[in-house]
């Protein structure tokens, strides 16, 4: 999250810091990826 929205922005207050993250939080999850566990044969995930 950092990367992709933190990162070389200027905020008034906290309250304006907080409403970009929720805007973030929003817009991620409104297109979800699950996440898919693999297992290998030596037991390792990836």
């Amino acid at each position: 999250m950092t990367k992709q929205v933190l990162r070389h922005i200027r905020v008034q207050s906290k309250e304006e810091l907080k409403q970009r993250i929720e805007q973030y939080l929003e817009e991620v999850n409104a297109n979800p990826i699950p996440f898919r566990w693999k297992y290998g044969m030596d037991g390792t995930m990836s």
